[in-house]
């Protein structure tokens, strides 16, 4: 059977994210028939490169006539996200491909998991664990290469947009890794986030790019406890050169460390003990070098894009696998998986604004910052 995939762009407006207009361009199976961009050249600019046959200015209209079995929801900024995803499902969607992060608030990603579970569709986020590098780490510690799993480090770009922006925009794909090795969910939070080394309020935040809401601080900390028992941390801070390239996550166990850096492509370094001043005889840190994903299937050096090309590509064909079988997805971050790290990020400023722990699930399922002004109209965080 072939699957007919449409996709969801907005020129201007987030584009088509991360290159998700050609995930199902290699994919067996499938076939992009149709493109929707209220910019009418952007649209198609994107039919020539995925190579569907029809133009539309309106998705609505799109969904409605072409009926697809896949819609890939592509553009970055998160306002007009439900509607998008809404209007798949309404539409008889099968699957969905989303570009990351997957809502602007909680209760959006509340009525999109729930929308997604009673109607049966799958709908997978383009978070960055499907990738060669984080696969074959978490093969490592499944089957005990680094011992038992005691503390996940996570870390930010601490780039321009270091500290709530950066960790809104890109600490969901870390946050989402960070659920995947600990292998359960985070059950409280402890958060502190900062302006140049002060405690933020309610009267710091600001509108945020991307449509992501208001966002606060250009530094920020967090403490994780998941039910599995591991720990779990993650900052994001102004990087104290240029190019520093923290972003990434350390995997700490009894026997080893394993840390993954950079995304889509991928670093990896392994270390033969469990604490950063082994003696002489441990060891050092080793790169681990995977062929596979270093290079094209025909030998060729891969470079650029092509890395976000392929994670994106696996997590089109699991797609597809999963209708194909009928069965759950497997090995990509899921709707309810992308709620979960929206939640985790969530928590960190309510546990700030509150000055205690925020359990999980939050009591609030509204950007932290809008909710508790509202809470406490003098200002003053709850």
């Amino acid at each position: 059977m072939e699957y007919r995939v449409a996709v969801i762009g907005a020129t201007g407006r987030g584009n088509y994210g991360h290159q998700i207009d050609l995930a199902f361009r290699r994919v067996e199976k499938a076939r992009i028939v149709a493109v929707a961009d209220m910019d009418e050249d952007g649209a198609k600019k994107c039919a020539q490169r995925t190579g569907a046959r029809a133009v539309y200015r309106s998705y609505v209209e799109m969904l409605e006539k072409e009926k697809p079995d896949i819609v890939a929801i592509c553009p970055r900024w998160c306002d007009q996200r439900l509607d998008m995803v809404l209007a798949a499902i309404d539409a008889g969607a099968k699957g969905i491909l989303c570009e990351k992060p997957m809502a602007a608030e909680l209760e959006q990603a509340d009525r999109i998991v729930e929308a997604c579970e009673r109607r049966g569709v799958r709908m997978a986020v383009a978070h960055r664990r499907v990738s060669g590098y984080e696969i074959y780490a978490k093969r490592l510690v499944d089957e005990g290469k680094i011992g038992p799993v005691r503390l996940l480090r996570g870390y930010g770009k601490g780039d321009h947009r270091a500290g709530g922006e950066d960790f809104f925009i890109l600490g969901t794909h870390i946050v989402d890794s960070m659920r995947y090795f600990a292998g359960s969910d985070a059950v409280w939070v402890h958060g502190h986030v900062t302006q140049d080394g002060r405690d933020v309020t309610v009267h710091d935040a600001r509108e945020g790019p991307e449509a992501i809401g208001l966002v606060a601080g250009n530094g920020l900390f967090a403490h994780f406890a998941f039910a599995s028992g591991v720990t779990g941390t993650y900052e994001s801070f102004p990087a104290d050169r240029p190019g520093a390239r923290r972003f990434g996550l350390d995997i700490v166990g009894e026997c080893g460390i394993i840390a993954l850096r950079d995304s889509p492509r991928g670093e990896m370094y392994l270390y033969p003990s469990g604490t950063w001043m082994p003696s002489m005889e441990d060891g050092s840190w080793e790169r681990v070098i995977l062929p596979d994903w270093e290079n094209h299937p025909d030998g060729l050096p891969r470079s650029g894009k092509d890395w976000t090309d392929e994670s994106n590509r696996m997590i089109a064909a699991e797609i597809v696998r999963a209708i194909d079988e009928d069965r759950p997805l497997e090995g990509v971050s899921t709707a309810a998986d992308a709620r979960a790290a929206l939640e985790m990020i969530h928590a960190v400023h309510v546990s700030h604004l509150r000055k205690a722990r925020a359990y999980l699930p939050l009591d609030v399922r509204r950007n932290p910052y809008a909710a508790l002004v509202e809470q406490d109209k003098g200002g003053n965080p709850r």
